[in-house]
């Protein structure tokens, strides 16, 4: 709710007069308690009546002081003047306080003062009270301040983590709207090079890129998607590839099921497979073999895109897979999304993505068909 609206105004105010209820009652415990240790409590009725307006006096006070706090405000740079304002406003609130207070305790007071005359115990009481309201004064106009800034601070919190906020969905945004065309285009080569050998293959391969990409601009649109989801579109991915590759090409999917519903970003499996298609065996005629696994471990969810293929060469520059997917896990997770590239020994890549283990809503819980399990 807008704390400018006529509601919010209000119940700030009930609370300021609250506050000052409270500590009325609390001054005429105090005396009751007091007396009451002497041996004559008083009356509470008359106690109430002779205690209580001397402290709501402040609740009308408080908003006259606050209006002089954001007119003169001492929190900037060249404040003297308002500091003398203050000064004199703290002076004219004790006169006052101290003169009403007086006045109001000789007539309610069932103890009041009799000796003396009457300006005796004007003043006796007078300069008792009056640098208690000078420093009320100065009290309620520090609360104040301080209760400002600190809605100023959460004000610039809130203002700067929205901005990071939307800072870091843009960039995301970019690097997504980066893979999306490039997968396009990777895919449209591979239906291109069928179109004049195999016509209803190359046809077959269109129904699926359709079916793909519908999955990979929903993808795009969220900043994480269930696993199971991203495996599907590897799946599809994989199948248009196959039908390139055929026989040169062999993928294996092992996916357990506790890792089904992890959360992950979207469209980051299929760049890395990608990859470890075109540059691990693409342009070479012996068969080549992907294996995309995924396991829990430690609270951090682990996926490997392996490959047989050739390896990276000396000197290779990151593509846009893996450039992009580096940088989306540093936004998203900072230190804790990290992308791992090892060689294999016996030939080939291992790239390792690992990021925090957290489960997906319930309303991304779609689309748990069978994935997974070796395919070929």
């Amino acid at each position: 709710m807008n704390e400018s609206t006529p509601r919010a105004v209000m119940r700030r105010w009930m609370v300021v007069g609250g506050a000052w209820l409270a500590i009325g009652g609390f001054s005429a415990g105090q005396i009751y308690l007091a007396r009451r240790a002497q041996g004559h409590p008083p009356p509470l009725g008359p106690l109430l009546l002779m205690e209580l307006p001397v402290w709501l006096i402040w609740a009308l006070a408080t908003p006259i002081i606050v209006l002089l706090a954001r007119r003169l405000r001492i929190d900037r740079p060249g404040a003297e003047l308002a500091w003398v304002g203050h000064t004199v406003a703290a002076i004219a609130a004790g006169t006052l306080y101290a003169g009403f207070r007086t006045l109001w305790y000789q007539a309610f007071n069932p103890y009041p003062l009799t000796s003396g005359t009457p300006v005796d115990w004007f003043w006796t009481i007078f300069r008792q009270v009056f640098i208690l309201g000078f420093v009320i004064y100065w009290a309620v106009l520090g609360v104040h301040h301080a209760v400002s800034n600190y809605a100023r601070y959460r004000e610039r919190s809130n203002a700067a983590a929205r901005a990071s906020a939307e800072l870091a969905q843009a960039r995301l945004d970019a690097l997504t709207a980066q893979l999306q065309p490039h997968f396009l285009f990777n895919t449209l080569n591979s239906i291109s090079a069928l179109i004049a050998e195999q016509p209803a293959e190359a046809r077959r391969m269109v129904a699926r890129l359709s079916t793909l990409l519908r999955a990979t601009l929903d993808a795009g649109a969220l900043d994480e998607v269930p696993l199971n989801r991203e495996i599907a579109l590897v799946e599809g991915y994989l199948a248009i590839e196959k039908t390139r590759f055929g026989e040169r090409l062999a993928f294996d999917l092992e996916i357990p099921d506790e890792t089904r519903d992890a959360a992950v970003p979207g469209l980051l499996l299929q760049p890395l497979v990608e990859n470890a298609i075109r540059h691990g065996f693409g342009r070479r005629e012996e068969p080549g073999w992907v294996q995309v696994t995924a396991a829990r471990a430690n609270g951090s969810l682990e996926l490997h895109v392996v490959d047989d293929g050739d390896g990276f060469r000396a000197g290779a520059r990151e593509g846009i897979g893996l450039g992009n997917t580096r940088r989306r896990l540093a936004e998203l997770y900072g230190p804790d999304g990290q992308v791992l590239i090892r060689p294999r020994p016996w030939g080939g890549v291992d790239v390792t993505i690992r990021i925090p283990f957290r489960l997906t809503s319930p309303s991304d819980m779609t689309g748990r068909g069978g994935v997974g399990g070796p395919r070929t």
